[in-house]
């Protein structure tokens, strides 16, 4: 009886412990949109917030590439969903390429495409990462190469043509029939009862005819398909792309029980990396709904965003609190760079982002989603600056760094000063770079997980060194960014773990042995177990019975690499008698010896000799109070001494300048200028790729032209503008100022003017606006009138006054705001010129439609 008792009651505990498991996995399965359009988990009735990333390699550009190297596809996957996990996504969206898994008629083709798509689902799923698909992505496949034939059926018909063109809708119907039928070749889930896919999206960016009463009709159709093949979940359509009042309506006026949006605050394509402050770009994601019926029933999401173009890792969280105060639920970044192909940013170049290649930026991600995932939906938290500091996140342009600082939770995307809220109920740490908890000399990632008391799981990630922009032109046969795996110094500072902790090495391959003393660590990548020495032996032993995978089947091109490679990073400008101050990033897996800057007068015949002070991660840098003597361009190099040559950089060149026959060809510049000089804040010529404009369209159309003036022996700059009637932003351009820093930050406040050499073209332009933006984001302006002749017309810098600056670049969607007015701007302009960071010069409507200026340089002067 006692036995049976016994049986039973273990049944009982184990039926228990079923159900609680099957609870907890449902609660999170299904979701439902109740009637104030809350998305919701069926289990549990709570709001839905995922944050994740788009991801491509199955199709198009990156599953090309991966077949060019030679690559397993399943392998690659792998690797990159293991690093989603790491970095504590839960969301995932892709539009699928038709053209690749379909024909003509919209029949579903069971190619290699489809079968990695089955692939990666299955490993995202096995993961715990929820899904987003969108069906119809329609565009080709090519980018960034030429776009190749491809069998589906959006090869046959415009974008437009598949909202408005019967046989592409009879294709398109058959196609969502077939694909939500597909039976996933390793889940064995049809896509359409896939319990991790959550929705889907009928199709990417449509467009649309002006006939609003087409689009309520398409997407009907569409979801009457889905709902008619069996799919029971929640069904989406895109409302932001090409916004107007009308459209909205009648995407909110369909059956679909959600709507989507992108955003690119920052646009994309520049071709260059973006310097400067943007985070008013990403203030607010403000939706002009006020017209738009039904608009608060529908549940929002985010299918595409990123901040193109942005080196910094300061933006991402910024962008989940503004998704969070505007309602979504769900937003997924594009696009994670696969790992096998990081190094090269081939597959969107406008795009980076990727754990190992860009650690700073995947660590403000994680950070961005847990923004998402923990702050209260439609909740504001004001305006920039003061929302730079939010809950338990902090953002931040001027240190670079995005952070989390919450009891359990420390990260941090860049080095930090900030003490974690409670060091002690610490369980999760990651960040890049120096923290009170952390000292590192390396430039990649790592993640401090508690496993017990006294024992901490360490993943350290391989240094990254960008050695050129990787945001401009990009191909196969070159790196933009570079890995190294070399042996570097690591503090822990954790109460939990005391003083001479034990390190274990507990990744299989990894035959290093750390070497520990008084909590310091040398140590290369892998994944390490960190013990408390008061821990007892069995209580370590179910952490380290298993070698773990770290990075297996990980691809470096090793043909691409150079043995040192050096990135300055110096400005091209001083003022006389302010600090000499130089930067370089030296990457090498060499040890390095010593490292010598080689400065003199341009064209003199000797070098005064520096040796370069050694800083964080690769950093060499030369700071030489005692100032240059006076005005002048000097020229510049380095040499590195790794103990069996000297190498001098730019050029790579075995040789030294101290050596005789040292070839004096290659060198970098700097241009001294005197106190006298004025600095020029605009030079068409010089500044050309650093220029921005506005979004060209049919409201505000231009022409740009960069010519020769016989009149002023000197390159101008001609802008030919056409503004329609319904325009109400003006046209402006914009130039970054940082190569000018050092010779505006330290003027000392000797400059007391704004020249502006400009001229009106046939009496089309009646005024111009000159904007000085700082780095805090205040702006001062001052208008100037023109005349047909060229003048250069003098500014006192007292006139400037606090003003409204335009928000370049133009953001994706189109309707967000384009202007910002800072509240509380100190009204001196001249406590703010040393933070001048951007000249816009603006040209508003006025009389005429047309305008037509021409401007040759704008100076700050004494």
């Amino acid at each position: 009886m006692i036995m049976k008792s016994g049986k039973l009651f273990l049944l009982f505990i184990f039926v228990t412990a079923l159900q609680i498991f099957a609870q907890e996995k449902s609660k999170n399965q299904d979701v439902f949109i109740d009637m104030s359009g809350v998305m919701r988990w069926k289990g549990s009735n709570e709001e839905v917030a995922l944050f994740g990333v788009n991801y491509t390699v199955p199709f198009a550009y990156s599953y090309r590439a991966h077949k060019k190297l030679n690559l397993s596809l399943k392998q690659a996957i792998d690797l990159d969903v293991s690093h989603m996990v790491r970095l504590g996504l839960n969301a995932f969206r892709v539009h699928v390429w038709d053209r690749e898994i379909s024909d003509r008629d919209g029949n579903l083709l069971e190619n290699e495409h489809l079968e990695l798509l089955d692939y990666l689902l299955s490993k995202l799923s096995e993961s715990g990462i929820k899904i987003i698909l969108t069906p119809i992505a329609w565009w080709g496949t090519g980018w960034p190469e030429p776009d190749p034939e491809t069998p589906g059926f959006s090869q046959k018909y415009s974008k437009i043509e598949l909202v408005t063109n019967s046989l592409a809708k009879e294709a398109e119907r058959n196609y969502l029939k077939q694909f939500l039928n597909h039976r996933n070749k390793f889940s064995k889930h049809l896509y359409k009862d896939d319990p991790d896919i959550i929705a889907m999206e009928i199709i990417n960016e449509p467009f649309h005819p002006k006939d609003t009463s087409g689009v309520t009709e398409y997407i009907n159709e569409m979801y009457d398909v889905m709902r008619n093949a069996g799919f029971n979940k929640p069904i989406f359509y895109n409302i932001s792309e090409n916004w107007n009042d009308e459209q909205a309506n009648a995407v909110t006026k369909s059956k679909a029980e959600g709507i989507t949006f992108q955003w690119y605050p920052t646009g994309l394509v520049h071709n260059k990396m973006l310097k400067g402050n943007y985070l008013v770009n990403v203030n607010e994601y403000k939706i002009p709904s006020e017209n738009v019926r039904e608009f608060n029933k529908k549940t929002k999401l985010v299918y595409e965003f990123d901040a193109a173009d942005v080196g910094g890792s300061f933006m991402y969280p910024a962008m989940a609190r503004s998704y969070r105060e505007a309602g979504m639920q769900f937003a997924a970044m594009f696009s994670y760079d696969p790992v096998q192909i990081a190094w090269s940013n081939t597959e969107y170049p406008t795009h980076y982002l990727n754990l190992l290649y860009t650690p700073s930026k995947a660590i403000s991600l994680m950070i961005a989603g847990k923004v998402f995932n923990k702050i209260e939906r439609n909740k504001s938290y004001g305006s920039y600056p003061a929302n730079n500091v939010f809950d338990n996140f902090h953002v931040s342009y001027a240190e670079d760094l995005s952070e989390m600082n919450s009891g359990d939770e420390f990260y941090y995307s860049n080095s930090t000063n900030t003490i974690p809220a409670d060091v002690k109920q610490l369980k999760h740490v990651a960040g890049v770079g120096n923290s009170p908890i952390v000292k590192y000399d390396g430039t990649g990632s790592y993640f401090l997980d508690k496993q017990d008391d006294g024992i901490w799981r360490l993943e350290v990630y391989p240094d990254a060194c960008w050695i050129r922009d990787p945001f401009a032109s990009v191909s196969l046969e070159r790196e933009v960014s570079k890995l190294f795996w070399n042996e570097k110094q690591m503090k822990i500072d954790l109460p939990d773990l005391g003083n001479n902790y034990k390190v274990i090495t507990i990744n299989s391959g990894n035959q290093f042995k750390p070497v520990t003393l008084q909590n310091d660590i040398k140590i290369k990548p892998g994944i390490y177990l960190l013990v408390n020495n008061k821990v007892e032996a069995k209580a370590v032993k179910k952490y380290t019975h298993k070698k773990e995978k770290f990075l297996d089947g990980l691809y470096l091109p090793k043909n691409l690499n150079e043995e040192i490679n050096v990135v300055n990073n110096s400005k091209e400008f001083l003022i006389e008698d302010s600090p000499l101050n130089l930067e370089f990033q030296i990457a090498t897996d060499k040890k390095i010896k010593d490292a010598y800057l080689f400065i003199r007068r341009l064209n003199w015949r000797g070098f005064e000799k520096h040796k370069l002070e050694k800083a964080d991660g690769f950093k060499y840098i030369l700071n030489k109070q005692s100032g240059i003597v006076s005005s002048g361009k000097l020229e510049y190099c380095i040499t590195i001494d790794d103990g069996n040559d000297f190498i001098t950089f730019p050029g790579g060149i075995k040789s030294s300048p101290d050596n005789w026959d040292f070839p004096k060809e290659q060198f970098w510049t700097i241009d001294v200028l005197s106190k006298e000089s004025p600095v020029k804040l605009f030079d068409p010529v010089r500044d050309r790729k650093d220029l921005i404009f506005p979004f060209y369209s049919e409201n505000l159309k231009y022409n740009i032209e960069y010519k020769h003036s016989t009149e002023l022996m000197n390159d101008i700059l001609q802008a030919d503008i056409k503004f329609s009637e319904n325009q109400t932003t003006p046209f402006a351009i914009q130039n970054n100022l940082s190569k000018l820093e050092n010779a505006i930050k330290y003027s000392n406040g000797v400059y007391k003017n704004i020249i502006i050499n400009c001229r009106s073209v046939n009496n089309s332009t009646a005024a111009l606006k000159i904007n000085l933006v700082t780095s805090d984001a205040d702006c001062y302006s001052y208008e100037v009138r023109l005349s047909d002749s060229w003048q250069k017309i003098v500014i006192p810098i007292e006139k400037f006054i606090p003003s409204e600056a335009l928000i370049l670049p133009n953001s994706y969607p189109k309707f967000l705001p384009k202007t910002w007015d800072k509240k509380n701007v100190a009204r001196d302009v001249k406590d703010s010129l040393n933070k001048l960071e951007f000249i816009q010069i603006v040209c508003d409507k006025e009389n005429s439609n047309n305008s037509v200026f021409e401007i040759e340089s704008v100076y700050l002067s004494k």
